[in-house]
């Protein structure tokens, strides 16, 4: 009687072990892509430099439910971040996006007039107008919206940074006195790519 009485405790405890793995894995996990998460854009798309620098510290002040516990976290086949060492435990999967922003700087030559279409889409843009003394720039416009303009004489010389629809391409137009050539613009564009990748959080008590 005593035999069945332990093993039936035991059985008991893992039960309960287990279930705390799971609950504690499915909370973390849902906490991890929340649209509040700090390692999210929006719901289910992590941003990559938040999860690539992501420390033990962090997650566990995103999800308090793994203090205690051993924790591994993984995206596809890359190990993001480990607490201790799980072995076994209990492992939540979930599909998300990656997004990560580039930076892509592009020169016009301006071959058909004061103007460029973007060949990415972005929600802004730095301008560097270094126009040559002959020439100068009054104002800058985004498809139709005026982004900059000044009246002074020398016109637009510097580097600015305007605001621009990500929903569409955009073209930039140069309002100016001549025609721009090659090297008096430099554009800088941040684009953003997602990709499909398979997160999985790994808790063992």
């Amino acid at each position: 009687m005593v035999l069945g009485v332990a093993v039936a405790d035991s059985a008991l405890a893992d039960a309960t072990r287990d279930a705390g793995e799971r609950h504690a894995a499915t909370a973390a996990a849902k906490r991890v892509v929340a649209a509040d998460s700090s390692l999210t854009n929006r719901t289910n798309v992590l941003d990559g430099s938040a999860i690539d620098a992501l420390t033990v510290g962090e997650l566990h002040s995103e999800a308090p439910v793994l203090d205690g516990r051993s924790v591994r976290v993984t995206l596809d086949d890359r190990t993001v971040v480990s607490d201790g060492t799980p072995a076994g435990g209990t492992t939540v999967r979930r599909i998300v996006l990656v997004e990560r922003t580039q930076t892509v700087t592009i020169r016009p030559e301006f071959t058909s007039g004061n103007r460029v279409t973007l060949p990415r889409r972005t929600r802004r843009v730095d301008l560097e107008l270094n126009p040559p003394e002959n020439v100068s720039v009054s104002t800058v416009r985004a498809d139709d919206r005026t982004v900059l303009h000044t009246a002074a004489e020398r016109g637009l010389v510097g580097e600015y940074t305007v605001s621009v629809s990500r929903r569409e391409t955009v073209r930039l137009d140069f309002v100016a006195n001549g025609s721009l050539s090659e090297g008096d613009v430099a554009v800088t564009m941040y684009p953003r790519t997602t990709t499909k990748a398979l997160l999985r959080v790994t808790v063992d008590a």
